[in-house]
């Protein structure tokens, strides 16, 4: 009994030493943000390091005897056509019997329950 209860003040200390430790840390973290704001002129540069590496890509040549090769030619393709299925209920998570329909009714959206006998008015109801 002693002895778990001394394990227990162990992790008690430890635990209340890590929050002391974890609020009373170095708030220099705060300060130094991992947001930057960009200048105007530092936007610039940025626009010119982009527009360096685009005209880097342009010199790059993509060589298409890959295409033309025995091995590719003999890849085999095992795709399955999708089938296109029934739409299920608009709401998953309601509970059965309970899936609501929106109608509008002389331009009001009314909820009816599902299984519920709608009719649309004639006229409008003022």
């Amino acid at each position: 009994m002693k002895q778990s209860k001394k394990i227990f003040l162990i992790i008690g200390l430890f635990v209340f030493a890590a929050l002391g430790m974890f609020f009373s840390g170095d708030k220099s973290f705060a300060q130094d943000s991992l947001i930057s704001v960009e200048t105007a002129s530092n936007a610039a540069g940025t626009g010119e390091e982009i527009l360096a590496l685009l005209a880097e890509f342009s010199v790059i040549k993509l060589d298409d005897a890959i295409f033309t090769d025995p091995i590719f030619l003999s890849l085999k393709d095992y795709h399955v056509d999708l089938v296109q299925e029934p739409k299920q209920r608009d709401n998953p998570f309601a509970p059965i019997g309970q899936d609501i329909i929106i109608e509008e009714t002389a331009g009001t959206p009314v909820s009816v329950p599902t299984g519920a006998k709608t009719t649309k008015p004639t006229a409008p109801v003022r």
